[in-house]
């Protein structure tokens, strides 16, 4: 294989997840150029036969970038009028990260190792952007979506937070020829993020921080049950203070959560910030009750809620200004039914299953990228749960190549076996 194709391949994945908070842009085009670069390089090794193309070893991971596309298209050819380019374009990207992953593979780790930089730099990007929008007269939290990547501020703070933390996992990297300011910038990096995320006023972001300290558990096998046991204590310690911190801070916004729960069950005011989530998801799952096997296709999501704002179930406001449902997994029972939800499970799990048994490996920069992964997987599934990190295509590219991208950086790297073409003239010997 020439080296020009990996070597590509993997400064245009490298870039991604640098470029995920700072340009809209960036993600989609990085993605579209990797991609047909590697669907050329797929073509190119079948005919003039490199090596073998082992496409067994990519296949946990074809199984989830590619599920809910099935999801769509048996969706598409089963129920009439669901069918959405947007819905097909946003779960194709998904599918090609695949190929950008069977090059990646071809790509010594070391130089994927460098994602560590990628990470580093959105932590500390995402951090300074959304200091300086809260703390900007004029602006606030309603204002992040103008900058950057054009998130709101939950997908921000929650991309923002996991890139922190994934830094501090990279501790134990070290690749450049200051160890010492290396580890520095990773630990401010990952405190300024946590700054930041308090900042934005986000709730919702709080969650990778139990996730965070799983993965950490995890990946101390070698700890004693007692070593176990207090770490685990410490978290609870740490979760249960930051908690009463949050809670007694007024620009957290936490206590808001326990108003708007009960002003939604005294229907005193059911369009608050928590009253429309929870419209959204008791109306979704109506719809998914309606059609649970396959859904109703997601283009259909507004007609639905429109009818159910005239049964009285949601009020004019979430009819007229909401489109989905502020959760991925509950978007996918409603437009695709148990076959989305399981379209979008294994997009979250099985590659958070690979990154898990990869926490174990003896190589330690395997060790140290698989606990990104597994951070990476169970953080998205957990941010999904109050908030679509896939409601726009320009988000897809941050999951999909990020997460091959660390596959291939885990993956045991085994020599491929030169394929000797029919027509190759042997040379004399001397």
């Amino acid at each position: 294989m020439p080296p020009l194709y990996f070597r590509s391949a993997a400064i245009l994945a490298l870039l991604v997840p640098a470029c995920a908070l700072t340009s809209a842009a960036a993600g989609p085009t990085l993605l579209y150029v990797a991609g047909l670069l590697a669907i050329v390089a797929i073509v190119h090794n079948s005919a003039r036969r490199f090596e073998p193309a082992d496409w067994r070893s990519l296949m946990p991971v074809m199984i989830a970038l590619c599920a809910p596309l099935a999801s769509v298209l048996l969706t598409t050819a089963i129920v009439n009028g669901a069918w959405s380019a947007s819905e097909f374009e946003k779960f194709f990207r998904f599918a090609l990260a695949c190929p950008i992953c069977w090059l990646l593979l071809r790509a010594p780790a070391r130089w994927l190792q460098q994602v560590q930089w990628s990470l580093l730099f959105s932590a500390l990007a995402g951090s300074i952007m959304l200091v300086v929008i809260m703390h900007a007269v004029g602006l606030g939290r309603g204002t992040v979506s103008d900058f950057g990547g054009r998130y709101n501020a939950v997908a921000f703070a929650d991309l923002t937070l996991f890139f922190g933390l994934a830094s501090l996992l990279t501790l134990p990297w070290t690749l450049s020829r200051w160890p010492r300011l290396e580890r520095w910038l990773k630990i401010v990096a990952a405190a300024l993020a946590l700054y930041a995320t308090w900042l934005s006023q986000t709730r919702s972001s709080w969650m990778l921080l139990p996730v965070f300290g799983l993965v950490v558990l995890l990946s101390r096998a070698h700890w004693s049950r007692k070593t176990k046991g207090l770490f685990v204590a410490g978290v609870v310690v740490v979760l249960a203070a930051g908690s009463l911190v949050l809670w007694e801070s007024h620009s957290s916004r936490m206590q808001e959560v326990a108003s708007d729960v009960e002003a939604y069950m005294h229907d005193a005011d059911r369009d608050t910030s928590v009253g429309i989530r929870m419209q959204l998801w008791h109306a979704s799952w109506l719809m998914f009750l309606d059609h649970p096997v396959i859904g109703t296709g997601a283009r259909n999501f507004r007609a639905n809620l429109a009818e159910l704002r005239d049964r009285g179930i949601v009020t004019p406001l979430v009819a007229s200004d909401y489109g989905e449902p502020h959760n991925d997994l509950i978007a996918a029972m409603a437009g695709y039914g148990a076959v989305g939800l399981l379209a979008m499970l294994c997009l979250y799990l099985l590659p958070a299953a690979v990154f898990y048994r990869r926490l174990f490996s003896p190589d330690p920069v395997i060790q140290v990228g698989a606990q990104i992964g597994l951070l990476f997987c169970l953080g998205y599934t957990v941010f999904s749960l109050t908030e679509m990190m896939f409601r726009n295509m320009r988000s897809v590219p941050i999951y999909g190549v990020t997460m091959v991208l660390l596959f291939a950086l885990t993956s045991v790297r085994r020599p491929h076996p030169v394929v000797t073409r029919p027509d190759a003239v042997p040379q004399a010997s001397t």
